[in-house]
């Protein structure tokens, strides 16, 4: 399966999210693309790194998985 492609108003929503999320320590809904397939990931985005572009999940206590921005096809705050 093709990555999707994503309009500006999308990254920039995701953006929004991601920040929001961070601000009140909300956990969030990913889902990823990778390698031609998607995959749903729930955790707390602990980092945003603006020079590797990658975020820092932490899907269990204590475990964190790296995620690169541009793999992320959706973005949900989950309250």
């Amino acid at each position: 399966m093709a990555k999707p492609v994503l309009d500006d108003y999308q990254t920039v929503e995701f953006d929004l999210n991601i920040a929001y999320a961070m601000e009140y320590n909300l956990v969030v809904k990913l889902k990823v693309c990778e390698d031609g397939f998607t995959k749903d990931m729930t955790g707390q985005i602990i980092n945003v790194d603006p020079i590797t572009h990658q975020l820092k999940v932490e899907v269990k206590p204590g475990v964190f998985e790296p995620v690169t921005f541009e793999d992320v096809v959706r973005v949900v705050v989950l309250d």
